[in-house]
């Protein structure tokens, strides 16, 4: 197996369009949460990304339909290719997850076809899942391999570990890898009638937190063999190291109660880690679960988790993934906004101020409903 560098990423998130403003607001601790703009009713709380220009992103006639979500992945995916240095060639891969896709323009055409009787069908393609795909693929010219994946709460740890594959396989010379989801205002309505968010600010890993905040965004690593970018004299954050995808026993729709197998899974993966990504977004379920793991998986990493800044959403992981390759390249390990301590059952979570110090392997854990896990492990290279 080939070994694979993260050689570029490209950041669309709540604090704003690239790596330097998405870097520097985790490493100050500081929140991007604020009262939802778009949303008709106001005042709700999320991790809302700030306006794209259409014009500067899409270069080509589908800049008149594309939606919002394709163009955070789209955004992205150039801001991603810059940082590399980087065209997209024929064999060129991208691999995309997303939970939900496309959410403004489904509400709009479903309202249209139960008032009307029809929808839009100049909308209908972009309610598809594997849009933001398309619409990347066919602006950025990309002609190698490409899919796109929804695997719950995972949706962007899997497919950065898809496109890693990839490219260790053979398939690709390059891979553009991450997740992209939008808030909707639907979604948040349907969130709260489930009793699943926050009454404040999100607190991961917080034994006083009462749920999640939602948010939004988009993230993408470029992947390519570690001698072929040595070779071009690129830059490399982390290596990405291949780990499979695993399950362990939990209710369909919800998280496992038993902490002991997912402790065993994880434990081989974390033992000589200096800082796992949690998943952890406030939802007390999820953050009891996973700290009971990683307390149990012994070896003793520091412990952060980006969803308390940005917002919890399906692709948030492909966030926390670019972030781990920062914290690589960097020395540094953002703390988690909104944690006091102690944290529950004693994890060393990074609190307050970022933590300076030699960051040779940072794990993502990539945690989903139904007991499924889909971790990434990235090294020094």
């Amino acid at each position: 197996m080939t070994d694979v560098a993260v050689t570029g990423i490209g950041v669309v998130s709540a604090f704003g369009h690239g790596v330097s403003p998405f870097w520097e607001g985790l490493v100050r601790g500081a929140s991007a949460l604020r009262s939802i703009a778009r949303f008709p009713a106001g005042g709700a709380l999320g991790g809302e990304v700030p306006p794209l220009d259409t014009r500067a992103i899409v270069r080509t006639p589908i800049g008149r339909r594309i939606d919002w979500v394709s163009l955070m992945a789209l955004a992205a995916c150039r801001l991603a290719l810059d940082d590399a240095g980087l065209a997209a060639g024929e064999r060129t891969g991208l691999v995309l997850g997303s939970a939900f896709g496309n959410l403004g323009e489904t509400t709009t055409f479903l309202d249209r076809l139960f008032d009307r009787g029809a929808g839009n069908p100049l909308v209908f393609p972009n309610l598809v899942l594997n849009a933001p795909l398309s619409y990347a693929s066919i602006e950025l010219g990309i002609e190698g391999p490409t899919a796109m994946l929804s695997v719950q709460e995972a949706s962007g740890e899997a497919a950065i570990a898809t496109g890693a594959d990839l490219v260790a396989e053979g398939g690709a010379d390059v891979c553009l890898a991450g997740g992209t989801d939008e808030l909707g205002a639907v979604l948040h309505q349907v969130l709260g009638e489930s009793g699943v968010l926050a009454s404040g600010a999100a607190r991961p890993l917080d034994p006083a937190a009462d749920g999640a905040v939602p948010g939004e965004g988009a993230a993408v690593l470029v992947l390519e063999p570690v001698a072929r970018a040595r070779a071009r004299g690129a830059r490399v954050y982390a290596r990405v190291v291949p780990h499979p995808g695993f399950a362990v026993p939990a209710p369909v729709h919800g998280w496992a109660r038993d902490p002991a197998p997912l402790a065993a899974r994880l434990a081989p993966l974390v033992a000589d880690a200096d800082v796992v990504f949690a998943s952890a977004s406030g939802d007390p379920g999820r953050d009891a679960l996973e700290a009971a793991a990683l307390a149990r998986a012994g070896g003793a990493p520091a412990v952060t988790a980006v969803r308390g800044a940005l917002g919890d959403f399906g692709a948030a992981g492909a966030l926390a993934a670019a972030a781990a390759a920062l914290a690589v390249a960097s020395d540094a390990i953002p703390p988690t906004v909104g944690v006091r301590l102690p944290a529950r059952h004693g994890v060393d979570v990074v609190g307050g101020t970022a933590r300076a110090g030699r960051v040779r392997v940072a794990v993502v854990d990539g945690l989903a409903r139904g007991g499924l896990c889909r971790p990434l492990r990235l090294e020094a290279a």
